[in-house]
């Protein structure tokens, strides 16, 4: 099968509107202070010099040589490229890891060290993060912050050695890249793997829009944050003149900083390891890749803030009394579309105007959509954009209606309005209404199928990679035991369903029946009927419909504050060393996502010093749910909670969790619904210098 998306970004003014596919908008223990304020009169880190820790310096570099190396040296190419796919039933232009969506599971074990040539084929700058890993932080792939992004045509040499067992995925941290597909699974094996079990099935969950009807996720971003872009670079193509979100590179084809990796390793001209111990490359995996055959997955298979720097014994408190930034509320329940009136906006504006946004006014799309009167007069450009390309989508979806609606989408909006409501998020489950939901690629029209015998033992681990949704999980037929989150043990608990938020990871235990039976994942809040569906098949018989809804969809819902962390990795008590407060701010209508009232830049940086204990108090000052996830480190939740690097933050909730600063460098914390996070609900921690 194919793989992801091909869609550019595209300059806001002269580069034309290219979004005929339509709106798709769609507590705890711990002291608290005030909201922090981030420090931004450090020198350049990547300069090495500075308070901060330099990603490149000599303190990130002993703390990976304290790591186990004692495993192979695993070698892999890995290209990033468009591609053409096939999602079930549905055949779509995007881009991929490799040849195919999700891209090929890598596989390691403790002890091994990733060497890997990365490849970007795609028309924009990009990098690859490897989500959850407590890794070296040169290796973290956040663009002006631990590197610079990978031109077009260019490379990177990605080296680390990793020492933690769990799930884990890679996916990009560049723009919204990530919702065009680019996403794949990473799994650390543990040598002395104490679960026991006969098959293992990677399960990949994912909201999908890029290339439905012409719609791609960078058009999304502009008409819901109203045209201010990525907060990693602007939303023009690297294409053609070589500008948009690229960050300063090399003349080496954009490798940036450690590329050629770290010690005598190093890439020959064709991009791969010119070693000769153990080799292997991404498209190999087939005893471990997630099947994108049409009927069986078998290959899938696996058996067996502040300026206080003073004394780290005291406790920091990062604390200013000033305001949110402006930032006030939205009416609650209320996701108004952007431009809910494009004919009654703004006063006039001329032909010529239009066509320094690129619309013809004698197409004749434009024309039915009332564009050639389009009153787009002191909007900005990225605002024009938005309304130009919301009503592209109209006249779009009028001319569907002859033939009917496609999609489930009733020929009306795509637009995610204010009758959506989750019990478990609170009635603001997401902002895209999107057309599919997948399992492994595959819609629930031609779903994957995982074959076992009855009596069987699965392991299966979930990942979501989805850009805007929760999914509540269930396998009909079946309970589940919860063994790991985030890829932390936890103690067994029995599960009906499983809530898992955007880049969350659950494994759990399933005994197989015998006969043919559902996994069903059902995107929170966004209607009975948005589903993702595989089969799990043990016996003969009649696959179930694809709108299914098991009745364990009707248990009780488990989340992960309703587990408690394994003895195995449960944190020493011990009192914290610097509390840092995150309020999480931000306007619905103004999409002005951030913490602590002050959109990111890369310049940010929340003090904090090796060895000791933090904690991050968060309280969720916005009528959203935000899955907030933290770099290179894992935090523990309240109350023996588990050990998680992603944890979901209710609207209107506070939280602490700890962790400890064991691993130096600059680490990003941000949203994982990553339309806010580009719209700057992101921020830096930054180790201090010894």
């Amino acid at each position: 099968m194919d793989s992801l998306p091909t869609h550019s970004r595209r300059a806001l003014l002269g580069a034309g509107v290219a979004v005929a596919g339509g709106s798709l908008l769609a507590s705890s223990a711990g002291a608290a202070g005030a909201a922090s304020r981030p420090d931004t009169r450090h020198d350049d880190n990547r300069s090495g010099s500075g308070r901060y820790v330099d990603p490149h310096g000599p303190q990130v570099a002993e703390c990976e040589d304290r790591r186990n190396s004692s495993g192979q040296v695993r070698r892999l190419h890995v290209e990033a490229r468009k591609a053409r796919i096939d999602i079930g039933g549905e055949t779509v232009d995007t881009w991929v890891y490799g040849d195919r969506l999700p891209g090929d599971v890598i596989r390691l074990t403790t002890g091994d060290t990733l060497s890997m040539t990365f490849v970007n084929s795609l028309p924009q700058s990009t990098t690859l993060h490897w989500h959850g890993l407590p890794l070296r932080n040169d290796m973290d792939g956040v663009p002006d912050v631990t590197q610079r992004a990978i031109r077009p045509g260019g490379s990177f040499h990605y080296r680390f050695r990793v020492t933690q067992p769990g799930t884990y995925w890679m996916h990009p941290h560049v723009g919204v890249q990530q919702d065009h597909g680019l996403y794949a699974p990473l799994i650390v094996d543990d040598p002395r793997e104490p679960l026991e079990y006969d098959h293992e099935w990677v399960v990949v969950l994912d909201d999908w829009l890029d290339g439905v009807d012409g719609g791609n996720p960078d058009a999304v971003l502009n008409e819901l944050n109203h045209g201010r872009g990525s907060m990693h670079g602007n939303t023009a193509s690297d294409d053609g003149d070589g500008h948009g979100s690229d960050h300063g590179h090399d003349d080496n084809h954009g490798q940036g900083p450690g590329h050629g990796g770290h010690g005598a390793d190093s890439s020959n001209d064709n991009g791969h390891s010119s070693d000769s111990s153990d080799s292997s490359h991404s498209k190999s995996h087939s005893d471990s890749s997630s099947s994108h055959s049409k009927s069986d997955s078998s290959n899938n298979s696996h058996s067996k803030s502040g300026n206080n720097t003073g004394n780290s014994n005291a406790i920091h408190r990062d604390d200013n009394s000033r305001s949110e930034g402006g930032s006030r509320l939205a009416e609650p329940g209320l996701v108004p579309p952007v431009f809910p009136d494009l004919d009654g906006i703004l006063p006039d504006m001329n032909g010529s105007d239009l066509g320094r946004l690129g619309l013809n006014l004698a197409d004749q799309s434009l024309n039915s959509a009332g564009l050639g009167n389009l009153p787009l007069h002191g909007m900005t450009a990225g605002a024009a954009v938005g309304a130009a390309s919301m009503a592209t989508a109209r006249a779009s979806r009028g001319a569907r209606r002859d033939n009917g609606p496609k999609h489930g989408h009733k020929g009306s909006s795509l637009l995610l309005g204010n009758s959506s409501h989750s019990g478990a998020l609170g009635s603001m489950p997401g902002n895209v209404n999107y057309p599919y939901h997948l399992i492994n690629g595959r819609t629930r029209r031609d779903p994957e199928t995982f074959r076992a015998r009855p009596g069987d033992r699965i392991r299966i681990r979930f990942i979501n990679a989805g850009g805007d949704t929760a999914y509540r999980v269930a396998l009909g037929g079946h309970h589940m035991t919860v063994t790991h989150t985030d890829g932390n043990p936890v103690e067994h608990a029995r599960a009906e369903q499983l809530l898992i938020g955007m880049a969350e990871r659950y494994d759990v235990l399933v005994t197989a029946g015998s006969g043919v039976f559902p996994l069903v994942a059902v995107a929170d809040g966004k209607g009975r009927d948005k589903t993702a569906l595989a089969l799990l098949r043990t016996a003969s018989g009649r696959a179930p419909e694809p709108s299914t809804h098991p009745k364990e969809l009707d248990g009780r819902l488990t989340t992960a504050d309703l587990l408690r962390a394994d003895e195995s990795v449960r944190a020493r008590t011990r009192q914290p060393d610097r509390i840092l407060s995150m309020k999480l701010t931000g306007d619905m209508k103004r999409f002005d996502w951030a913490i602590n009232g002050r959109p990111y830049t890369p310049a940010q940086r929340y003090p904090i010093r090796e060895g000791e204990r933090v904690r991050m108090v968060f309280r969720n000052r916005t009528t959203m749910w935000h899955p907030m996830h933290l770099h290179g480190h894992s935090f523990t939740l309240p109350g023996g909670g588990p050990r998680k690097d992603t944890t979901i933050m209710r609207p209107g909730r506070r939280l602490a969790v700890d962790f400890d600063a064991d691993n130096p460098g600059l680490w990003m914390l941000h949203c994982h619904n990553i339309y806010h996070s580009e719209s700057g609900m992101m921020t830096v921690l930054g180790y201090l210098r010894k």
